[in-house]
């Protein structure tokens, strides 16, 4: 007779394992990786140190840790975004024999591009480097020039231009 049978615990068994697997597998924690974020608001140039930076655990494979030895900030970075690759460039080092000084460059121009700084009265053409990005508008309250070493001999023609407004900056591509 057929309902007089023993119920098939076993395959019962296998069954309940293998959903138990499979719920096992899916609640498994993800691996993660530790990835620096800000721990304060960096600005442009400003070096990327122990004390501007917290490390977070994220899902391994949503961003990748850049070097920080030496680095410093290439552009703005707000207070707990993750410090990337793309927002890091190495220190910009001022030549030997040139200056530093603030010059409104616009904000096209990232740390360590070269520029050529054109001044319109008399016309002249300097080269520099940017050391630092601009930050903020202009016309505002937040505005922080970019800082742009140029050879010495050209120091004081680049202020007095910078200081009246007559340099316009070409940067190279």
């Amino acid at each position: 007779m057929y309902w007089l049978q023993r119920p098939p615990y076993l395959r019962w068994a296998v069954g309940a394992l293998v959903v138990l697997a499979a719920l096992a597998w899916d609640l498994r924690p993800s691996p993660t990786t530790s990835i620096p974020f800000a721990a304060r608001a960096l600005p442009a140039g400003d070096p990327i140190g122990a004390d501007a930076v917290v490390w977070r655990r994220v899902p391994s494979g949503l961003l990748t840790a850049p070097d920080l030895e030496g680095a410093v900030a290439a552009v703005p970075v707000p207070e707990g975004d993750p410090i990337t690759a793309a927002v890091v460039a190495g220190r910009v080092e001022v030549p030997e024999g040139w200056f530093a000084l603030p010059v409104d460059i616009g904000g096209h121009a990232a740390a360590g591009d070269r520029v050529v700084l054109v001044i319109a009265d008399p016309p002249t053409s300097v080269p520099g480097v940017v050391v630092s990005t601009q930050t903020g508008d202009r016309f505002s309250l937040d505005f922080t020039p970019a800082v742009v070493a140029v050879p010495a001999e050209h120091t004081a023609a680049v202020a007095a231009a910078a200081l009246d407004g007559r340099v316009v900056a070409a940067v190279a591509p």
